[in-house]
């Protein structure tokens, strides 16, 4: 009954004329005369916001839809409270026109809902709440993607996935493997505790860097694995495969090289030999964590969607070919049966389109960095993912910036926070760090020795 009651209850309009303008928000009228309609312009800072008061009789999700005019794709931001719950692009529109938002969760009685900013000049109009269906549940697999996968890889796989709804691995990223210092920064700030999982990167190991000394991904991932019994997930941005960008190491840009990755398909392109001959050297590497007995979070060509990476700037067909010649080599070729496939997608309408497949990937990732003083779940961005790709893959952050609020809304199964973000207070304030590793919903490694007395 409560479900048939709560579905009766009546949509919601909220006017953004009556909302509380913040920062260099304004009101516009269709008539000098105030006649016709009102909307609010205004949306150039982050500090420019919206913010309406709503009320529910019952708690629970809620789908919002947006009025709103844009003259171009804009990313608008929704918060409840102080509650990011995602920055969602929405498309160009022809005067003013409604588009679902996404469901937001909300409590019984009052509740402050705020359109922020974050890129663009979209003018609102109003707001609509309605109650939301259930969200769609999820149904995982009980094996990774490769039949062929390790005993220990299936066994990492079975600890994510057992533990996915419950828990959050909490993770940090390594840029330096030669002078690490994210993990000694993590550990003052919580007394000593550890990620689950070490983030690294393999870009070093690209066959256009000329100093293999600089190396040592492989080196601090099988320390870290052997003897802190800790987490890898490697990224590898790569870079060019036919090098020539100056400096090399930024060649992974879209705009520092040459490299066509539309021609790989053609089996007889120097792309395509150069793409094979560069898989084979990552290979090697990959296959030294497999002989150690080293399973991997495997998250390759990462931020796809946005083009601003080589392997993403011809379009979805060609980044997909990509990965799944890349999974082939490795699992066919390689016999590499220590990774999990991870994709990073995101929560645009098209991010479908770039997916490479249910069989090629075994984890799904959103790549998510807002403003210092920004915090927040990113409910939404989780929720449509989880909507768009029906409940049959885990989600995780593969890198953020701010740590996300661990809770049941958005469970996310692991966030990896990048590089030095981890020690930037207006992001991840020292006592939120702290707070969050002492979260019992969040996996992390206790200290190697007990801490001293003070």
């Amino acid at each position: 009954m409560l479900a048939l009651a709560t579905a009766s209850l009546p949509a919601q309009t909220y006017e953004a004329e009556h909302a509380t303008l913040l920062g260099g928000t304004r009101i516009v009228h269709e008539n000098p005369d105030g006649s016709g309609r009102a909307w609010v312009t205004g949306f150039v800072n982050h500090t420019d916001a919206l913010e309406f008061t709503v009320n529910v009789p019952e708690a629970g999700d809620h789908l919002l839809k947006l009025t709103y005019a844009a003259g171009s794709a804009k990313q608008i931001p929704v918060f409840i409270g102080d509650n990011l719950l995602g920055s969602r692009r929405l498309p160009r529109t022809d005067g003013f026109e409604t588009r679902a938002y996404g469901r937001v969760p909300l409590v019984a009685g009052d509740n402050r809902l705020r359109i922020g900013t974050d890129w663009g000049y979209a003018d609102i109009d109003s707001i609509r709440l309605t109650p939301a269906a259930p969200p769609v549940a999820f149904q995982l697999r009980d094996a990774p993607v490769n039949p062929d996968a390790s005993p220990a890889t299936r066994a990492l796989y079975t600890r994510l996935v057992a533990g996915f709804g419950r828990r959050t691995f909490a993770g940090q990223h390594e840029a330096d493997v030669r002078r690490p210092v994210r993990l000694d920064q993590v550990a003052r700030l919580t007394d000593g505790a550890a990620p689950a999982i070490l983030g690294l990167d393999f870009q070093l190991y690209s066959q256009a860097w000329t100093n293999p000394e600089e190396t040592g991904a492989v080196e601090l991932a099988l320390d870290w694995a052997l003897n802190r019994h800790g987490i890898v997930t490697l990224s590898w941005h790569w870079l060019s495969p036919f090098g020539g960008a100056d400096p090399v190491w930024s060649s992974f840009s879209t705009d520092k090289t040459t490299f066509d990755v539309g021609r790989v398909a053609d089996e007889s392109s120097a792309e395509h030999a150069a793409i094979i001959r560069d898989l084979d050297r990552i290979a090697g590497q990959l296959a030294r964590l497999r002989d150690a007995g080293v399973p991997v979070l495997w998250r390759p060509l990462h931020e796809a969607e946005g083009g601003w990476f080589w392997w993403g700037a011809r379009g979805p067909e060609a980044a997909k070919t990509l990965y799944r010649l890349m999974f082939d080599r490795f699992t066919r070729h390689h016999r590499l049966d220590n990774l999990i496939w991870v994709w990073t997608t995101t929560d645009n309408d098209d991010a479908l389109e770039w997916y490479p497949g249910d069989n090629y990937v075994d984890i799904l990732a959103a790549d998510l960095y807002f403003p210092p003083g920004v915090h927040g779940d990113f409910f939404t961005v989780f929720d449509r993912l989880r909507e768009r790709y029906q409940g049959r893959k885990p989600i995780a952050l593969g890198e953020c910036g701010v740590i996300p609020a661990i809770n049941p809304h958005a469970h996310w199964l692991w966030f990896l926070v990048w590089d030095d973000f981890i020690v930037r207070p207006r992001i991840n304030p020292p006592d939120f760090v702290r707070e969050t590793y002492r979260s019992p919903r969040a996996v992390v490694l206790p200290p190697p020795h007990p801490s001293p007395r003070p």
